[in-house]
């Protein structure tokens, strides 16, 4: 399929307060092309990071397999708007269309029509036929492409613009499907982040996409919202798999359905499924941060950290100024690796720049506590209690419960989640159960009750179903240095010469700890604990977790989603391991 790559285009610096014409004539081009000819465009993401990043053409072609590239420019000259569009092949740089058309500001969305026949012509050989936009289409058309400029910009304040213009969109046109879906989409994001209060912003969301149904029931886009809607506010997972399901049957490639289906799939606890559809995301729209941060959340869920940090590196390489809105994530991917300086810096310079964000507040004050600074964690806690917020949308109570598992407080700690539950935010349910910070307190009953209230039914771990009463032992060593832990949370030991590393969790962090003294020792010390195992002769291994044995004739590992290594086994070990691990 030929694919084009439309850049947005340049508006002259003596038009002013305009700024939307550029984005406007960007996604009116790239509706009016796809919907009528074989062509395909290249996402919005990758434009825009296109037409700041300029490449050569036949870079461009060898990296995206673009065709051909739509360039322009919009220009005022005496109250005359004009707008001038250039097409290159992207082969030879061939210049295959240049034209020029002058357009009345108030139906500025007219010429695009047959500018877009005439891009289909040059490179198709023949001319589609595209419907005039009667009237009522054009204000509304133009009302909507506003609110998409402030929709893109993802803050509370360009949403509520946004709002404002899809309003006003409906006011000219009752029937224009495209707005109702936005306005939706805004409302299920308000409420999902906790902006307003959920509740009320979830309702309107429904109304909204069921008026889009009703409107038309063939766009793939609105049975994507309507699915946002039963993820976040109905919690009806089934209905909104049915949703995901219809729209990826209308449009294969619509990438805003894959992103949905993967927070499905993290709701259901399913990362793998989560982490597949995240993966066509990316595919489909290589370039597009917020793609790169659903993966990124997938990859920590998943315990695989270093892949979190790698994703990460992949997104600031894209755009540099993403890095501050991705800091969190790489906090707590060094938090959990145990590189808690590194952590405790990266969420101090997020509160730096955001000092009443009490989200903010709450992962330094829970890294302060990891790190046994409790007194720093409880002024940060001091700071969240004296924020002057009027009515709690839940953001206060989610970062309460944060700062309280932290602080190992499991009563207030159930607390605040029952309440951010019951102010209905949307995103903390799927925090609460798929986040390492959370693993502590999984096996309470009123984990699984919080769990119940917002429909995701949540299985215990077979590692933590053979957990049995503590038992705390002290490893000794050769020195005076002893490690004291329970040989329950131990992950697995690896040796050299007369040293042992060993790798335990503490609260869903692995954490580690050398000891002078051999594996052979360390092996003794450990007898009673038969799930303890040697599995080579540098490694011990606990098979009261999560283990895969992998491999090939020459040479089998256990591996898991939470080890950062492969386990070697011993050949002659590999019989036996195997049988006692599948006996568990």
């Amino acid at each position: 399929m030929t694919k084009i790559l439309i850049l947005p285009y340049q508006i002259d610096k003596s038009i002013s307060g305009l700024d939307y014409l550029s984005e406007g004539v960007f996604e009116e081009l790239t509706q009016l092309i796809t919907n009528t000819s074989n062509l395909s465009t290249t996402s919005r993401s990758t434009s825009f990071y296109l037409l700041n990043n300029p490449k050569p053409t036949t870079e461009i072609k060898d990296l995206y397999d673009i065709d051909f590239i739509i360039e322009g420019s919009i220009k005022n000259k005496q109250d005359v708007y004009q707008v001038s569009t250039r097409l290159f092949r992207t082969t030879n740089e061939e210049l295959v269309l240049n034209e020029s058309s002058v357009f009345n500001l108030e139906k500025w969305t007219q010429p695009l029509n047959n500018l877009a026949n005439n891009i289909i012509h040059a490179i198709n050989g023949k001319k589609p036929t595209i419907r005039e936009a009667i009237d009522d289409d054009t204000k509304a058309r133009e009302f909507y492409l506003r609110g998409m400029y402030h929709w893109h910009r993802y803050t509370h304040a360009e949403m509520l613009l946004a709002i404002q213009f899809f309003k006003r969109s409906i006011k000219e046109n009752k029937s224009f499907v495209l707005s109702h879906a936005a306005v939706a989409d805004c409302y299920s994001v308000i409420g999902a982040m906790g902006y307003e209060e959920p509740i009320q912003a979830f309702k309107l969301a429904k109304e909204y996409v069921n008026n889009a149904l009703l409107l038309n029931d063939k766009r793939s886009d609105s049975y994507v919202s309507s699915a946002f809607v039963n993820i976040f506010y109905n919690r009806n997972f089934p209905q909104a798999r049915i949703n995901i399901e219809q729209a990826l049957k209308l449009n294969i490639e619509n990438v805003k359905a894959h992103h949905v289906f993967a927070m499905y799939y993290i709701h259901k606890g399913d990362f793998i499924n989560a982490e597949k559809h995240s993966a066509i995301t990316i595919k489909l729209d290589p370039l597009a941060l917020p793609h790169y941060s659903m993966m990124i959340r997938i990859q920590i869920y998943l315990k695989k950290y270093q892949d979190a940090i790698d994703y990460i590196n992949a997104a600031v390489n894209i755009d540099s100024q993403s890095a501050n809105a991705l800091r969190e994530y790489n906090a707590y991917a060094n938090l959990i690796l145990g590189n808690l300086e590194t952590a405790i810096a990266d969420f101090k310079t997020n509160l730096e720049q955001d000092t009443n964000n009490p989200m903010a507040m709450a992962h330094l004050s829970y890294a302060y506590s990891k790190a046994n600074f409790y007194q720093e964690s409880r002024d940060l806690e001091r700071r969240i209690d004296k924020l002057n917020v009027k009515n709690d949308t839940g953001v206060i109570a989610y970062a309460m419960a944060i700062v309280k598992i932290g602080q190992l407080d499991y009563k207030a700690f159930f607390k605040y989640s029952e309440k951010a539950v019951e102010l209905g935010i949307g995103i903390f349910p799927a925090e609460l159960k798929c986040h390492p910070i959370f693993a502590e307190v999984r096996e309470d009953p009123r984990f699984q009750k919080i769990l119940k209230q917002s429909n995701l039914s949540d299985e215990i771990s077979s590692f933590q179903k053979k957990r049995k009463l503590a038992s705390i032992i002290n490893i000794a060593s050769n020195t005076s240095e002893t490690l004291t832990v329970d040989p329950q949370d131990i992950s697995y030991i690896e040796a050299s010469d007369n040293y042992c590393t060993v790798y335990w969790y503490d609260s869903a962090i692995l954490k580690n700890k050398i000891l002078r003294q051999t594996l052979k020792n360390v092996e003794e010390q450990l007898l009673p604990f038969k799930n303890i195992v040697r599995c080579h002769k540098t490694f011990m291994v606990n098979l009261h977790q999560e283990l895969t044995i992998t491999g090939n004739a020459r040479a089998h590992f256990l591996e898991s989603r939470s080890l950062p290594i492969r386990i070697p086994i011993s050949r002659s070990k590999s019989k036996s391991i195997a049988i006692s691990l599948y006996k568990e």
